[in-house]
């Protein structure tokens, strides 16, 4: 039988129910409908696979398995990460007249690094909001590390006149907030 959407349409038919109910006996109800999604997404995509007559059932229960065991792992991570998170402390409430100088500072920054060219921009942003290092930039922009180290010092430089031509301020660097990401990690 060729592997068609008839073909599909069939091993569907004929094995939704056992795959949703193998599914709803080792997952929770709420994660039950991707699983078997994803099971059935498998079998199409892996179709030339998927054996013949008595012996799809176990390999669709074999997928299933290895799906339900992702999620479990997933589920397992993002539990951990939200414990994480839940026990970093607030930082300590900032005075108010701080509170206003700090957005000042941070929008003045934001308005110099909209000035920048794109490609300053954008290396700057993969450093300081992506928090990239030069090597990680050079395989996103598709250029050697040296490249990059170049490209970030002269955008941090572009970065602080803008900065300096708007505000008055001096400086002999960008502020912090737009100019992070550091060199080689």
């Amino acid at each position: 039988m060729s592997r068609t959407e008839a073909w599909f349409d069939r091993i569907y038919q004929d094995h939704y129910g056992h795959v949703r109910a193998y599914c709803l006996r080792r997952a929770p109800a709420p994660d039950v409908d991707d699983a078997v999604s994803e099971v059935f997404a498998v079998a199409w995509r892996r179709r030339d696979d998927v054996p013949a007559g008595e012996r799809t059932l176990p390999w669709l229960y074999g997928v299933a398995r290895r799906v339900l065991s992702h999620q479990r792992r997933g589920a397992e991570r993002f539990r951990r990460l939200r414990g994480r998170v839940a026990a970093v402390q607030d930082p300590p409430p900032l005075h108010p007249d701080a509170v206003v100088v700090q957005r000042h500072e941070h929008l003045e920054v934001r308005r110099a690094v909209a000035q920048l060219r794109p490609a300053d921009r954008e290396v700057l942003l993969l450093a300081a909001w992506e928090g990239l290092s030069h090597r990680e930039i050079a395989a996103v922009l598709g250029c050697s590390q040296a490249a990059v180290d170049k490209r970030v010092s002269r955008a941090k430089q572009r970065l602080a006149r803008q900065y300096t031509s708007q505000t008055g301020i001096e400086t002999r660097r960008p502020p912090a907030s737009a100019a992070g990401g550091g060199g080689s990690r």
